[in-house]
This record gives C-alpha cells, structure tokens and sequence, in this order.
C-alpha cells in the first residue's frame, strides 16, 4: 500500500533528480596549479658578483611570486655596489628599503639623477656599515638628506637644485660635494676628518653649523654675493654665508678656549 497522491518509484525519481541537481551543482575542478614564472638570469649574476647596477623595479618582487621575496633579500643583502642612475621609476621607498636591509658588505650607493627621490635617510650609524661613497647628484626632486655614519667617506649632492636641509653627521668624512645646491637653507655637518667645504652655490643657506675640527675658515670657499628675498612688505636681506661660517668659527675657538682654561 501506499499513501494517497504518492505512488511506487516517486521516491526513487526524487532521488535521481537530487543526483541530478547535486551534480549541476558540484563546483568546477580546480585550476590547474600556478607555475613559478621564469627566473630572470640577472638575479644569480648580482648575487654572485655582489653588483646590482639595474632599475629597482627589474629585482624579483613577491607580489608576481611568493618565494621571490626572500630573493629579493639576497640580491640585496649580498651587494657590495649598488648602482642606479637616471631611472624615472626610482622612489624614496627602495633607499629606505636598502638602509632597513644594511647589506654588510655594501661600500657603494648611488641614486644619482633619480628624478622622483625626495628624501635619502642613512640612519643610525648602525645601518650600512661598510659605506664609503654614496652619490645621489642630479636628484632634481631631493629635498632633505639625512646622514648618520663612521664608514662614509665621500657624498655628492651637486646639482641637487630642490634640496633645502641636509644634516652630515659623518665621523670621517673627506669630501662633500654641493656645487649646484642653490636651495639649501639649513646644512649641519659633523666630521673630524673635513678640511675643505665649498659652499659658493649655498646663497640662500639660512642656518649653518659646522663641527669639523680639521676644517679652517681659509678652506671654505663662500659664495660670491648675498642672496636676497621679496617680500610684499618689505626687502629682507639674508645674513651672508661668511658671517654664519665666522660665527661657527668663533663658537669653536670659544669651546677650545673653555677646555683649555677649564
């Protein structure tokens, strides 16, 4: 017997039409799996040599490959020179990428005529140990430069035009190139070992602190004229370059003076 408005098999199509149904709605095999894109042969030549001399966005990247982060790393971390001139794709996150790493071998940085830098920070002493020479000349856009280290020897800033404030603390700095800075305002430099500066591009240089003891006041090269500002009220003239360097020159004869008779 069965009961009314059901009769023999109805359960059994239902059950062949749920089948049915199940197997519409079963999902899609899954895609075959992704394969790692094809290594570019530069990567091992950099770690081998230690030379990485190619726009930054040519190094692997772990957003087209998970593992190509660590190989990232490694290209980094080995590099005695890194060497990168006039790349338009070149921004401030990849110095700081590099200065986070402090590759220990690193003894050469250069940046130079990377348009769109804005700011290059090496800081603490810490980081970057072995750097000896870092160029970043021709940054058009570089504004503020920021140094902390007892490896530098020389740095070149020539042709910075944007650049308004740069703090050298620099142990033993031998040269620092500024030829063509004409928009710095604020320039600190720390050395024991500077014993010449040429500050004749700096016209508008505001503020100025020098303490470098092997640095005379003959080994300054000034500016040629005062630089001057208009204002809509008034004419405001700015202290000459050659009374800020004779004021650090007084500071520090003031300083020898006190520890000698102190």
């Amino acid at each position: 017997r069965w009961k009314a408005g059901t009769r023999p098999g109805a359960r059994g199509e239902a059950s062949a039409c749920g089948l049915v149904m199940a197997k519409d709605k079963a999902p899609a095999k899954i895609a075959k799996a992704a394969v790692e894109p094809r290594h570019d042969p530069g990567w091992e030549r950099a770690v081998e040599s230690g030379v990485w001399d190619r726009p930054a966005d040519a190094l692997p990247d772990a957003d087209d490959w998970p593992t190509w982060g660590a190989l990232r790393e490694r290209i980094l971390v080995n590099a005695t020179e890194i060497c990168i001139t006039h790349t338009p794709s070149l921004v401030d996150a990849f110095p700081e990428e590099v200065v986070t790493l402090s590759p220990p071998g690193l003894t050469k940085m250069e940046f130079r005529g990377s348009k769109k830098l804005t700011k290059f920070v090496c800081s603490p002493t810490a980081s970057c140990v072995s750097l000896q020479r870092l160029d970043l000349s021709r940054c058009a856009s570089l504004r503020f430069v920021l140094l902390q280290s007892d490896s530098l020897l020389v740095v070149n800033l020539s042709k910075c035009v944007s650049l308004e404030k740069a703090l050298v603390q620099v142990k033993n700095l031998t040269s620092v190139t500024l030829d063509g800075c004409v928009g710095v305002k604020t320039l600190m430099i720390w050395s024991d070992t500077l014993a010449e500066l040429d500050l004749s591009a700096c016209e508008n240089l505001q503020k100025l602190e020098l303490r470098c003891p092997a640095l005379e006041q003959d080994g300054i090269k000034m500016p040629e004229s005062t630089s001057k500002v208009d204002t809509p009220k008034t004419e405001v003239e700015f202290l000459p370059v050659a009374r800020l360097v004779l004021e650090n020159m007084n500071a520090r004869a003031e300083m020898n003076r006190k520890r000698t008779t102190g």
